[in-house]
């Protein structure tokens, strides 16, 4: 929502030290992998994997393309019977691309840092990660916001959470929680991070392949407003990946950025009680 024009300097002042830590932390990643080399293994991935995220790709491009078309930069409604066919089409996805993986011989756990890092350090890693990437996110939607006058509609799923959540529908509550905070950040961290950045990495290097797997994670999500937002989310989740060498931490980082923001969208839903 716009900021208020009567906001306080102390809010700003704040916004803009947030701001500084965020760009501070992340600058410091990127130099340390700059420095030191990122850790994203892509040796084991070859010419067939290459051949896969072009049809991948190509399949996402296309359904964006014609999102765009249909609904000029936003999704249709959602409807909440419409979750599991969507989750299981991703697992579909994650499960075919492992098994040709696993077909080809290469060790996944190896490929993808499964086991690279421990439980409490990935933790640790995502925690501090995505909550200095909120700053940054939230200065993208502010500037989409500035851009379009304020008129913004939410993202399809978001505003059925909350309408599900005014009416304490509990049951469509717990089906958009497993998809946005089990299901999507898996399968899309596999396909977006662990795949496509990984096998593109491969043969253009690590800032092609970056910019190349951020943008198309963002028009993977076909809602022009959120766009900007969602191409920084995911630079924070790849410099992530690389500074760790982990798939699990982008996973863990993703999973969190929805949780947070569907717990900030339950509590504002609720209704406020009288003076």
């Amino acid at each position: 929502m716009p900021v208020p024009a009567s906001t306080p300097p102390e809010a700003w002042l704040a916004a803009g030290f947030f701001l500084l830590v965020s760009l501070a932390i992340y600058g410091a990643q990127v130099r340390r992998v700059m420095r030191d080399g990122g850790k994203v293994l892509v040796d084991e991935l070859g010419l067939p994997e290459l051949l896969m995220t072009f049809v991948f790709a190509g399949f996402f491009a296309m359904l964006t393309v014609s999102a765009f078309q249909r609904h000029g930069g936003q999704e249709p409604p959602a409807n909440i019977d419409a979750l599991l066919p969507s989750s299981l089409l991703l697992l579909i996805f994650v499960a075919g691309i492992s098994g040709f993986m696993r077909f080809r011989g290469l060790n996944l756990l190896r490929t993808f840092g499964l086991n690279r890092v421990g439980p409490l350090a990935v933790l640790g890693w995502a925690v501090g990660l995505i909550f200095a990437a909120f700053p940054l996110q939230v200065v993208a939607q502010a500037i989409t916001l500035f851009a379009t006058h304020g008129n913004v509609e939410p993202q399809p799923l978001v505003d059925l959470f909350n309408k599900v959540a005014r009416q304490h529908d509990f049951s469509a509550m717990s089906k958009i929680l497993v998809s946005a905070v089990i299901v999507a950040p898996i399968c899309e961290e596999f396909l977006f991070r662990g795949f496509f950045y990984g096998v593109w990495k491969r043969y253009i290097g690590p800032w092609g392949a970056g910019l190349l797997a951020c943008l198309l994670f963002a028009a993977f999500h076909a809602h022009l407003p959120s766009f900007a937002g969602l191409f920084i989310l995911a630079v924070c989740l790849n410099i992530a990946y690389e500074r760790t060498g982990s798939l699990v931490v982008p996973i863990v980082m993703h999973a969190l950025f929805n949780l947070t923001s569907l717990l900030v969208i339950y509590a504002q839903a609720q209704p406020t009680a009288a003076p």
